[in-house]
Formats: C-alpha cells, sequence, structure tokens
C-alpha cells in the first residue's frame, strides 16, 4: 500500500505527513484542510494535472481536477476554468474516515503524476 513516505517531492511529502498525523490524532477537519492545502499545491507543481481530462459516461469529459471527492468540500468549477482551482468549504467538521478518502485520492495523484 502506497504512503506518503513514497512521495518523491519534499513539500508535498510533509503536507501529506501532516494530514497523516492529524488522522492519527483523531483530527479529521484538520487532515482534510491539510489534504486539501496539498491537493492545491500539487496542481501548482504539475501544471498538466490542470488541464488534463477524464472520461465520464456518454462520452462527454470533465477536469480531472473535478474528482476531488465532495464530502463537505468541493472544487470549484469556476475556479478550474479560471485557471486557479479552489477548493470550498461547505463545513467544518470531518470524520477521520472521510479525511481518509481525500488522503488517499491526494496520494494517489501525487504518485500518479511523478510516475510512481
Amino acid at each position: 500500500m502506497a504512503k506518503a513516505a513514497d512521495v518523491a517531492n519534499d513539500e508535498l511529502r510533509a503536507k501529506l505527513e501532516t494530514a497523516f498525523a492529524a488522522m492519527r490524532a483523531g483530527k479529521g477537519a484538520d487532515a482534510v484542510h491539510a489534504c486539501a492545502d496539498a491537493y492545491l499545491r500539487f496542481v501548482d507543481l504539475y501544471p498538466e494535472a490542470k488541464v488534463e481530462t477524464v472520461a465520464m459516461r456518454g462520452g462527454r469529459r470533465m477536469s480531472r481536477l473535478m474528482r476531488w471527492p465532495a464530502l463537505g468540500s468541493t472544487m470549484s468549477a469556476d475556479s478550474i476554468r479560471e485557471g486557479a482551482p479552489k477548493i470550498e468549504f461547505q463545513r467544518e467538521r470531518f470524520a477521520v474516515a472521510e479525511a481518509m478518502t481525500y488522503y488517499q485520492f491526494v496520494l494517489d495523484e501525487v504518485l500518479e503524476h511523478q510516475g510512481a
């Protein structure tokens, strides 16, 4: 199973380790915010992610960034169109289980783009 230690970029690895530590401490909201911070930094470091799309049903395509899990925070579609992705929070309380979903999503995205 992949872990933050597998991330080559020191800054992203540190952000993911911060998220993991918050999850272990039972601080779901802190972990989710750390994951959001890590993901937005990832997008800055890997700008090709801003233009990548994924297939949807019916042959349509959507921005890969819109795959951000919508579990109380969402990726703003308007911010993607403007070229400055932003994650908006609909609430401030998150369960550790939700944080784990965000953590795994960010980790998978980073590892895929670094070629791991």
